[in-house]
C-alpha cells in the first residue's frame, strides 16, 4: 500500500500537468475542424458539379427540341441524335412529346403547349434525364462506409454504397416550328373615278393631286417590297440604322419615305415606267412638306426587325405602290381631320360635301405585320359625315341628306400557318378576320362630337328640306353592321405569291346598310307660316331618298376604298410565308 499510493500520487499530479499545459491546442482544434471544412468544401464542389451538369443537360435538351421541332415526323430520331452528339445516351431523352403551342401572351404559359396528334403538331416536348456522381462527397460517403464496414464484407456491397452518391437530373424543353407569314387587313383600293382619289388622297396629305386613272392603275400594279423600302429609306434621310426596326423607329419625313418608294418599286419586278412615274411626281408634289410619318402604323417586322439592313429580305411582305401611298397619307395625317368637297359625276348628286376623321390604330399594332402564330393587324378607327344634296323634283327638288359613319378597327389574326417541313409550296395560312363594326346614321352631328373619338355620337334628327315660310322635314334613322365572330380565311402558296385578296362579311343583317337606314327612316314634317304645308312632301322627300340609295352606295364605296375600307366588309391577303427552322419557346 506504501509503494501504491506514490503512484496513484503521481498519476494524479501528471494528469493535474496535463490539463495545464495548453500547448498544442489549436493544432487539436484544427484536427477535429479539418473533418468539417472539408466536408463543406466536397457539399461545395458537388453543388456546383450539378448545377453545372444540370445547365449542360438543359442546352443539350434545347437543342433535342429544337431539333425534333424542326423534324416533327421524325421527331423522337431527331432528338436522341442530338442528344448522343451532345455527349448523352440516347436513352436519356425520357419523352418526346408531340402538340400544338399557341403563342397568346393572353394564356398562361403552362397552357400555351397542348399535347395532340403528331399530325396537326407544330410543336413538340422534349424530357431528358440522366444521373450525375457526386465528387467528393461520393469519396466522403465511401470512406464513411468503408470504415464502419466489418472485415469480411463483400465487393458488391462496397460497391452499392459509392453507386449510392449517384443524384438524379431531369430537364425539358418546348420548340415550335419557326412558320412566320406577312399579312394585312383592310386595303381594296381599286380604279376610282370622279377625282375622288386625287381629292381625298391630297387632302391627307396636305396638297394637291392630279394623277391620271391611268396612274392609279399602274400603282394598283405596282409592288413594293417593306424590307427594300426600309434599305432604300435609310439611305435616302441620311439614317444610321442598324437593323430593320431602327428604319421604323426613325424620325422620317414625307418627302424621304415617297422618294423611297419611288425607288422601291422600281427595284420590285412589277414595277413600271408609269407607276415609278407616278410616285415621282407625287414625292416633287410634297417635297417642301414637314409632315412625319410614323412608320410603326405601317410596318411590324417580327423578329426579323433585328435583322441588319444588310441581309437580304427574310420574307416578302409586300403592298401595292397604291395601297402604300393610301396608308402613308393617312398615317402622316395624324388626328388631323379634312373637309373636302368631292368632284362627283353620279347621277342623282348635286353635290357632296365629305368630313372625314382617322383615329389611331391600336396601341402596338399596324398594317402590315411579319410574325408567327398570333400576331394581328387591325384597321384604324374610322369616321365620315358625308353631306349629300340630292336631286328630286317638284317641292322636294334639292333634299339635304347627313350620312354618318363610324367604323371601328377591323382584325386579322394568323391562327394557323402549315408546312411540310421547310417547303414554302406546300404552306397554307388561315387569317381569322374580323370585319369592323359600322354604325351609321341620318342626322346631325356637331362637330365637336366628331372630333370625341372616346364617345360614339348620338345625333338628333337633322333637317333634310326647308321650304322657306311653308314646312320642313326632318329625318333621323339609325342601323349598325357587326359580326363579333372571328371568320377563317385561307391561303395557299399559289395564292399567297399573286397576293390574292379576300373578303370577309359581316354574318348578321339582311340586306344592304343603306337600305337598312332609308327603311329606319323617321321623316317629319313641319309646317310654317301659316301652317298650311305642303301635302306629300314627307312622302315626295322619303321617295328622294329612297332612290339615291344606290348613288349614295356608289359614293361610299369609292370614299372607303380610297381609305382602304368596305361597309361591313374586310379585306385580307398574305403577302409571304417562310417554313422550316423552329424556336425555343420553354
Amino acid at each position: 500500500m506504501a509503494r501504491i499510493a506514490p503512484s496513484v500520487h503521481g498519476l494524479v499530479r501528471a494528469l493535474a500537468a496535463f490539463a495545464a499545459d495548453r500547448r498544442g491546442g489549436v493544432t487539436l482544434m484544427f484536427a477535429a475542424a479539418i473533418f468539417v471544412l472539408f466536408g463543406f468544401g466536397a457539399m461545395a464542389v458537388d453543388v456546383g458539379s450539378f448545377f453545372y451538369e444540370k445547365r449542360r443537360q438543359q442546352t443539350a435538351n434545347d437543342l433535342a427540341a429544337l431539333a425534333a421541332a424542326g423534324d416533327l415526323p421524325r421527331a423522337r430520331a431527331a432528338a436522341e441524335a442530338t442528344a448522343t452528339r451532345n455527349g448523352f445516351a440516347p436513352g436519356t431523352v425520357e419523352t418526346v412529346q408531340h402538340g400544338i403551342y399557341t403563342a397568346d401572351a393572353g394564356l398562361p404559359v403552362e397552357q400555351r403547349f397542348v399535347p395532340g396528334p403528331a399530325a396537326t403538331a407544330n410543336a413538340v416536348r422534349v424530357r431528358m434525364k440522366a444521373v450525375t456522381p457526386m465528387l467528393l462527397g461520393r469519396v466522403l460517403s465511401a470512406s464513411s462506409s468503408l470504415t464502419a464496414t466489418p472485415p469480411g464484407t463483400p465487393v458488391t456491397t462496397i460497391q452499392a454504397s459509392y453507386s449510392s452518391g449517384d443524384v438524379p437530373i431531369g430537364s425539358s424543353a418546348i420548340a415550335t416550328q419557326d412558320m412566320q407569314a406577312a399579312f394585312t387587313v383592310g386595303s381594296r383600293l381599286a380604279k376610282l373615278e370622279g377625282g375622288v382619289l386625287n381629292g381625298l388622297l391630297g387632302s391627307l396629305l396636305g396638297g394637291s393631286l392630279s394623277l391620271s386613272v391611268m396612274d392609279y392603275e399602274a400603282l394598283a400594279k405596282a409592288r413594293i417590297d417593306l424590307f427594300d423600302f426600309s434599305k432604300r429609306l435609310a439611305t435616302r434621310a441620311n439614317l444610321t440604322a442598324v437593323t430593320f426596326d431602327d428604319v421604323l423607329q426613325a424620325n422620317v419625313r414625307l418627302p424621304e419615305v415617297l422618294a423611297a418608294m419611288q425607288e422601291a418599286s422600281r427595284d420590285h419586278a412589277t414595277g413600271s415606267p408609269a407607276a415609278t412615274s407616278a410616285l415621282s411626281r407625287l414625292a416633287t408634289a410634297h417635297a417642301g412638306s414637314t409632315r412625319p410619318v410614323d412608320l410603326r402604323a405601317l410596318a411590324a417586322f417580327g423578329t426579323f426587325g433585328e435583322k441588319a439592313l444588310s441581309e437580304p429580305a427574310p420574307i416578302a411582305a409586300s403592298l401595292t405602290a397604291l395601297d402604300m401611298v393610301s396608308a402613308i397619307a393617312q398615317i402622316a395625317n395624324g388626328a388631323r381631320q379634312i373637309d373636302l368637297s368631292l368632284a362627283l359625276q353620279v347621277p342623282g348628286i348635286a353635290s357632296a360635301q365629305l368630313r372625314l376623321g382617322i383615329g389611331e390604330r391600336p396601341v402596338g399594332t399596324s398594317l402590315v405585320s411579319v410574325g408567327r402564330m398570333g400576331a394581328s393587324v387591325h384597321t384604324a378607327q374610322t369616321r365620315l359625315l358625308l353631306t349629300v344634296e340630292l336631286v328630286g323634283s317638284g317641292s322636294a327638288a334639292l333634299v339635304r341628306l347627313p350620312l354618318y359613319l363610324e367604323l371601328a378597327a377591323a382584325t386579322a389574326k394568323l391562327s394557323s400557318i402549315q408546312c411540310n417541313g421547310s417547303d414554302a409550296a406546300s404552306a397554307r395560312v388561315t387569317l381569322a378576320v374580323t370585319p369592323a363594326l359600322v354604325d351609321a346614321w341620318i342626322g346631325q352631328v356637331s362637330t365637336a362630337e366628331f372630333a370625341n373619338f372616346r364617345s360614339a355620337p348620338n345625333p338628333p334628327a337633322a333637317t333634310l328640306l326647308n321650304l322657306a315660310g311653308l314646312a320642313s322635314v326632318s329625318g333621323r334613322a339609325h342601323a349598325t353592321m357587326t359580326n363579333l365572330a372571328p371568320t377563317p380565311v385561307s391561303f395557299g402558296y399559289s395564292e399567297i405569291l399573286r397576293g390574292d385578296k379576300r373578303t370577309t362579311s359581316t354574318q348578321n343583317f339582311t340586306a344592304t346598310l343603306l337600305s337598312r337606314l332609308v327603311g329606319d327612316l323617321d321623316v317629319r314634317v313641319q309646317a310654317l307660316g301659316l301652317g298650311l304645308g305642303v301635302p306629300g312632301l314627307g312622302p315626295a322627300v322619303s321617295g328622294v331618298i329612297a332612290g339615291a340609295a344606290t348613288p349614295l352606295d356608289q359614293v361610299l364605296n369609292a370614299v372607303l376604298g380610297t381609305l382602304g375600307l368596305g361597309l361591313g366588309q374586310a379585306d385580307s391577303w398574305v403577302t409571304g410565308v417562310r417554313c422550316g427552322g423552329a424556336v425555343l419557346v420553354r
